[in-house]
């Protein structure tokens, strides 16, 4: 994937100097943005979202269904011009530090729980390095808490004590918490471009019928072959996908 993939979510800013921020600050995602899936564990995310290219799928459908809630007159008129393209930005960005810098990814690819936070510092960064100041700074800090919030009531981690997200209060807020929430929904769909959804298909949907496990007492056999042998073994690994042994079995794949 490339940058060309922003052109149509580009297409509906509608304020020419806040296009140019936004392409400023999709110039500053990590290379690793364009290739992982939005869910390491594909627990918490609907199928398009999944394998090479997931998490750039899943940033496009919230831009996406944001556009969708902006479309509606009784939703479109409680935000200016301006308010709706930094909420676009919002959007883009929202998930840009998911795990961290390229440097902090290589050193480990899962997701950084404060990512908001980080996604916000970058887009200040972006501001004071941009050369056009029509975009005031009152306009950066609307897109900065607007990201900060964008986890919702889910604000807190066991494995990040020390950080406390905040939760959504406002109207800019709100909504783009909402078009998160919604792209992270297993039962909604969105679809792609025919070839990228192809592609997508290939890399993260095993032939079940070929596939063998790599690990434990059933290695080398298929789902299949492993399912007619011990009909309870798929469904208590389904049940058990985040508890040990069967977690520890799933990374090493």
């Amino acid at each position: 994937m490339s940058k060309e993939l922003f052109n149509p979510i580009l297409d509906t800013f509608e304020n020419n100097d806040l296009k140019e921020f936004a392409k400023e600050c999709i110039d500053t995602i990590p290379a690793y943005w364009y290739s992982v899936p939005a869910s390491s564990t594909g627990k918490y995310h609907p199928q398009y979202s999944l394998g090479d290219g997931g998490l750039a799928r899943h940033t496009l459908a919230v831009v996406r269904l944001l556009n969708h809630m902006l479309s509606i007159d009784c939703i479109k008129d409680k935000y200016t011009s301006r308010e709706r393209d930094l909420l676009r930005i919002a959007a883009l960005m929202h998930d840009s530090r998911k795990s961290g810098t390229q440097e902090e990814f290589d050193k480990s690819k899962w997701t950084k729980f404060n990512h908001p936070l980080l996604a916000s510092d970058e887009v200040a960064k972006v501001w004071n390095n941009h050369e056009d100041k029509t975009m005031t700074i009152e306009e950066a800090k609307i897109i900065r808490h607007t990201i900060e919030s964008h986890m919702g009531q889910w604000n807190t981690d066991k494995r990040s004590p020390d950080v406390t997200l905040p939760t959504p209060q406002d109207k800019y807020q709100i909504i783009l918490h909402l078009a998160d929430y919604l792209a992270s929904r297993k039962d909604i769909e969105l679809l792609f471009d025919k070839h990228e959804e192809t592609k997508h298909k290939q890399e993260s949907e095993p032939d079940i019928y070929t596939w063998r496990l790599p690990f434990g007492k059933y290695s080398g056999m298929t789902l299949l072959e492993v399912k007619n042998m011990n009909p309870g073994y798929i469904e208590w690994a389904k049940n058990n996908i985040d508890s040990e042994p069967c977690h520890s079995l799933v990374m090493q794949l």
